[in-house]
């Protein structure tokens, strides 16, 4: 099986892109049994930080891993190769880490992390491409071209590669958009946020793929189940962003924000002590994400776990 590559993606920030990006690694890799490369592209570095703690992620890079490190290939004009910047090891689930211990992995998450010397690296990489009569569009194309060969060679490898996109349109970013088979889009269910998500939805539509629609997966996000938020989450559904699927609803819950806590790189969680009272939402975003691409593919996903 060759991997589906989801960009998870919204012009707006704190709709929840890193935590939907962490819930759905989690909840594909444990109830689904599939190997999951999370590849973080936004230099706040939130998803690589939850996943590797921030101990780890100055580790990692101290070793020459990360996203900046293949961006950096790119500048020295090398070939593509993601493979030596990825850490193989970003479980935080306890029954993950046993079943490799007793040889029967079943599900794992792995990671090619940012750092915000991703932001910086970018930077000056635009300024020395536009200061010799390049153009975004060009810096764009060429990116887009290098980042899809670093990721070819690990299609086979992996089940699920989820993309973790900044809240922006650099040329990285738009490489990575690019780059994706699927969309998956975080959203609040609040005004403002609806017009950031339609703006991003008709611009991926006019300027990347003209297709997104019926390639969307939306999750509405820290959802508060009050009169107006249902509301706002049906015109979402019937009005803004129509012809999508949409995913499970994740709620405003402690929870969440607990399960994005892992104190050190060492400490491991069985998946109900991780997620708590929102574990049945992360199954049902599992369940639905698998139910999206049987109706993309054709083949169906057996879940390993219940």
């Amino acid at each position: 099986m060759s991997a589906n590559i989801a960009a998870i993606a919204n012009l707006k920030g704190g709709v929840g892109k890193s935590t939907t990006t962490v819930m759905l690694a989690d909840g594909l890799a444990y109830y689904f049994g599939l190997d999951v490369l999370v590849i973080d592209l936004d230099s706040q570095a939130n998803t690589s930080q939850v996943l590797l703690t921030e101990t780890g992620l100055d580790q990692v890079a101290d070793q020459d891993k990360g996203a900046h490190e293949l961006l950096g290939q790119f500048v020295r004009g090398e070939s593509p190769l993601a493979g030596p910047f990825i850490v193989p090891n970003a479980v935080s689930l306890e029954e993950l880490r046993k079943a490799e211990e007793n040889d029967d992995r079943n599900g794992w998450v792995s990671i090619l992390p940012s750092h915000p010397k991703l932001r910086l690296a970018e930077m000056s990489l635009e300024e020395d491409w536009y200061s010799t009569t390049g153009t975004p569009s060009t810096l764009t194309a060429a990116l887009t071209e290098h980042f899809r060969g670093a990721v070819e060679p690990l299609l086979s490898l992996y089940d699920v590669i989820l993309i973790d996109c900044p809240p922006h349109l650099s040329p990285l970013a738009r490489a990575a958009l690019a780059t994706a088979d699927t969309f998956v889009l975080p959203t609040l269910a609040d005004p403002i946020s609806i017009w950031g998500s339609k703006q991003f939805s008709d611009w991926v539509t006019d300027n990347v793929r003209s297709d997104l629609a019926a390639n969307s997966f939306v999750v509405v996000t820290r959802f508060r189940n009050t009169a107006l938020a249902r509301q706002i989450r049906a015109d979402i559904q019937d009005v803004y962003l129509k012809d999508r699927y949409f995913g499970a609803v994740i709620p405003d819950s402690v929870s969440v924000l607990k399960a994005m806590d892992r104190p050190s790189l060492d400490s491991y969680n069985t998946f109900r002590g991780k997620y708590g009272s929102v574990t049945a939402d992360i199954r049902r975003l599992a369940q639905r994400y698998a139910d999206f691409m049987q109706q993309r593919t054709g083949t169906p996903w057996e879940m390993v776990r219940k």
